[in-house]
């Protein structure tokens, strides 16, 4: 993701790439943005409470999840919830719950390949105001047809009761 917004932000003086959450990985993370000569364009927020995690999301433009190895992510539901379009690898949860009308999908075939495309679908939300808020638009509807609890316990009622009838 760093990568990717580094070729990005050429373009886009004003972006700014934030991180929430802190790890195991922020030192290589930190060091990354210093290689890349991005210091000042990303901002470490380090580990905020819940209601704080919410609040930056309400003032993104974009999610960016370019996780490897992430088989949940419900951070890309709340983004949909949220009304903000997600960027992210086709792989584990996020490529199950993001679809072409809730943001885009990068296939991960090369690292090379992953940044560049990472980077094209970061312009492509940067250049279109009206796809970005289509796609908001299209995952709060996701979210609210797929994702609430109403919606999962109907879901699975279905699943026992077509289970219980074989």
């Amino acid at each position: 993701g760093l990568k990717a917004f580094s070729l990005f932000q050429k373009g886009y003086a004003n972006s700014e790439y934030w991180l929430l959450g802190d790890g195991p990985d922020r030192k290589r993370l930190e060091t990354l943005v210093n290689y890349l000569s991005i210091g000042d364009k990303v901002r470490f927020w380090g580990h905020l409470p819940r209601a704080q995690v919410l609040e930056r999301l309400a003032e993104c433009d974009v999610l960016m999840h370019p996780s490897l190895h992430d088989s949940g992510g419900l951070v890309c539901a709340e983004a949909m919830a949220a009304g903000r379009p997600v960027i992210c690898l086709d792989l584990g949860g996020p490529g199950l719950q993001i679809t072409e009308e809730t943001g885009i999908k990068v296939p991960a075939l090369s690292p090379e390949q992953a940044v560049m495309d990472l980077a094209e679908a970061m312009k492509r939300l940067a250049e279109d105001q009206e796809l970005r808020q289509h796609m908001g638009n299209a995952g709060r509807k996701r979210v609210q047809e797929h994702f609430s609890w109403d919606r999962k316990g109907d879901y699975l009622a279905e699943l026992y009761n077509k289970v219980a009838g074989q």
